[in-house]
């Protein structure tokens, strides 16, 4: 399915545009409680178990899994996209004020940080949307790399002030919570700011809550990949899960303080992605979006490799490099692969669908991660990981095919 001619209006295109770059740097500020201080925080503070830590981790999960009904509610509440998002950056802005005022709770402080890192998520078939209405066709890819720089260009910074804010005094961690609650508030703010993008361009309201399966599931070529992504995701995400507490749980021998997992977990992965962020945009508008997506899986199994089996300070600064460099890849394909595929009209259903597949498998990964790791070892993880990015491999060269097949048989027609 190729892209049709540009339609973004031009004064739409440069509003949306400034928001997401303040939005970014929101996201980045938010993102480092996930990557590295609520593990932190629950390991030094809590002394956490397994199921809880896995449950931080996963809370991303629990908001791609609601996804697939945010877009009939939406539609069924008559909010444009724009509105939509900013009413769940809001319940998030909530989580994080909770969990600061309760800081001192371990109940209170998983509840809110889950609510506040998960309800993001539910937003993005939402986001997905408009970017896909309001920037031009041509320069989309090159557009959201610019948005992704100053997110992870944001995270690094964030992540390293934070770090050596704690390690002064880690009992001062509610602060933390306070700023991400406030940059919830900010991206809901710029979320109400962007221009009016339908969800539907008929009146009518009413939408099945699993409309969007229906409009997909004929589509060989996206159910193709979603199965390379499920079968990725749950290898990569069960791994990732481990970095923080592979790094600060004495179990595993290293043992880390404070600044340096802040270095390895934050700071480089987000210069790492921060200069690669603009060659991954220019990828996606040139180069085939299939081969993008297997770049992108075998330097997670390079990554992988690195990080966890060598068990010295070089290799997992080399490793966690690049799962920087990976991610600024995959966060691009992530959230914009299906605009090569999904009609216009379409993009949040089948946006949907795949968050809510992302949501199924980042929901159980942690878990396998970090029950795996209990019941056999680090290596057993990692080779279970690279085994399933492989066979993602496979599977995007078979989705390859079948859609130049498509490809091939729409030009005849």
């Amino acid at each position: 399915m190729k892209d049709s001619p540009d339609d973004a209006n031009p004064g739409h295109f440069r509003t949306t545009f400034r928001l997401e770059l303040v939005r970014a740097a929101c996201l980045g500020t938010i993102e480092t409680i996930l990557a590295t201080f609520a593990i932190l925080i629950a390991v030094n503070r809590f002394e956490s178990g397994p199921a809880v830590k896995a449950l931080i981790i996963a809370a991303p999960a629990l908001g791609l899994l609601g996804s697939l009904v945010v877009v009939p509610l939406a539609v069924r509440n008559g909010l444009s996209a724009g509105r939509a998002s900013g009413t769940i950056s809001l319940i998030s802005c909530v989580g994080f004020a909770i969990a600061a005022a309760g800081a001192e709770t371990e109940s209170i402080f998983v509840t809110g940080v889950t609510l506040g890192i998960g309800i993001l998520a539910m937003a993005m078939p939402l986001q997905t949307h408009y970017i896909r209405r309001n920037y031009p066709n041509a320069k989309r890819g090159r557009l959201f790399s610019i948005t992704v720089f100053v997110r992870a260009f944001t995270s690094m910074i964030v992540s390293w002030g934070f770090g050596v804010y704690l390690d002064v005094d880690f009992n001062r961690f509610p602060d933390l919570l306070w700023v991400v609650s406030g940059a919830a508030a900010i991206a809901a703010v710029c979320q109400f700011l962007v221009p009016e993008v339908p969800l539907r361009v008929s009146a009518e309201k009413r939408h099945p809550f699993l409309e969007s399966v229906h409009v997909t599931r004929h589509d060989k070529v996206f159910i193709r990949l979603l199965i390379a992504t499920m079968v990725l995701g749950i290898g990569v995400l069960s791994s990732a899960a481990l970095r923080v507490d592979y790094l600060a749980n004495p179990v595993h021998g290293l043992q880390f303080d404070v600044k340096t997992i802040s270095l390895i977990t934050g700071i480089i992965p987000s210069l790492t992605r921060l200069l690669s962020t603009f060659f991954w945009g220019w990828l996606f508008d040139h180069v085939s979006f299939f081969r993008i997506r297997n770049i992108v899986n075998s330097i997670f199994i390079v990554a992988t490799l690195l990080y966890f089996l060598p068990n010295q300070m070089l290799p997992i600064l080399i490793g966690s490099g690049l799962f920087g460099l990976a991610r600024g890849g995959g966060e691009i394909m992530f959230s914009l692969w299906v605009t090569k595929l999904a009609p216009a009209e379409k993009i949040a259903d089948y946006m949907s669908v795949h968050t809510f597949c992302a949501g199924l498998r980042a929901l159980s990964a942690p878990f396998i991660g970090f029950y795996l790791v209990q019941w056999a070892n680090v290596s057993a993880l990692v080779a279970m990981t690279c085994s399933l990015a492989l066979v993602a491999i496979f599977l995007v060269q078979s989705g390859s095919r079948l859609f130049q097949e498509r490809e091939r048989s729409e030009s005849r027609i």
